[in-house]
């Protein structure tokens, strides 16, 4: 450490209050520090996107399902269900049925301006997938896809690869195990998962559980690979009981994708029926107030 002389001359004094006054000076331009904005999250909807922006006051995003064969879906994000094996997916060649309609979708996609989140056959873990192949062949078919699309130079295309909540919460062991299918990083721009609330419908089991609880372990998932996460669905079953109740978990779920905004890429709320006992749509005004906000807050 370099000590300073024991005194100062006067002219010494003045070279050094000149230099401090022209610092101070500098930094009376600068300003203070300005905070950097914070990170955007799309919040959009699975099912009637117009219904959902009138009732609430909010634009939405949409979340399209479609099958392989059929027309490309729009939307933010969209979902391609394969139809047939994965098996058959994997190994598909140039000229054949299925490689000629992911081409297809390779190349329609390609020409929509902006980009799009491709997830290929989103939970393909759950039991309504079980005769379509194992998870390595899902991985395969998963990649295959992935080179078709980058083979046609797509580069406006952000694939997701989207699993039930619940894939990320079984032991390693397990075959619905999330790890298990995960096509790997290199084709993976996202990591989606989908976070429900059932209660009493479905498999519930009459817990309420708040949306941080059912998603805690895909986020940690996604962290690990370093990707951000995408709620490719989510939902609260409607309380009868309490019909405010819905529009607190909504608000408490802001506030958790709020803390969490820099590892969240999207957010689709599933405004649709499912079974006769899933009464997921939104359906009160504080309801839709609160959806509302939630754009705002992740805006």
């Amino acid at each position: 450490m370099q000590h300073l002389p024991a005194r100062r001359t006067r002219a010494g004094l003045g070279v050094v209050g000149a230099v401090l006054c022209s610092t101070l000076a500098a930094l009376s331009l600068v300003g203070p520090p300005t905070a950097s904005a914070a990170t955007p999250v799309i919040v959009g909807v699975v099912g009637d996107a117009p219904s959902l922006a009138a009732s609430s006051g909010a634009s939405v995003a949409v979340h399209g399902y479609g099958q392989l064969t059929g027309s490309v879906p729009t939307g933010t994000m969209i979902n391609m269900h394969s139809g047939v094996t994965w098996r058959t997916v994997s190994a598909a060649t140039p000229g054949s049925a299925v490689y000629n309609d992911i081409l297809r979708w390779a190349t329609t996609l390609k020409a929509r301006s902006g980009s799009t989140m491709l997830a290929f056959h989103h939970e393909p873990e759950a039991s309504g997938n079980v005769g379509l192949g194992t998870s390595s062949e899902y991985a395969a078919a998963y990649r295959k896809v992935v080179s078709i699309f980058r083979g046609a130079g797509v580069t406006n295309v952000e694939f997701t690869w989207q699993m039930t909540s619940y894939a990320f919460t079984v032991s390693a062991s397990d075959a619905r195990s999330a790890a298990k299918w995960y096509p790997g990083d290199d084709v993976v721009t996202y990591v989606a998962a989908d976070p429900y609330n059932f209660y009493t419908c479905g498999p519930g089991q009459g817990v309420w559980r708040e949306l941080s609880q059912v998603t805690g372990p895909a986020l940690t998932f996604a962290k690990a690979h370093g990707k951000k996460l995408v709620l490719g669905e989510f939902a609260s079953q409607y309380d009868t009981a309490s019909p405010t109740r819905r529009t607190a978990w909504l608000t408490a779920a802001t506030a958790w994708m709020v803390a969490n905004r820099d590892s969240i890429k999207a957010v689709f709320y599933y405004n649709l029926a499912h079974r006769s006992t899933c009464l997921f749509p939104l359906r009160t005004s504080g309801e839709f107030a609160a959806y509302a906000a939630m754009v705002r807050a992740l805006g």
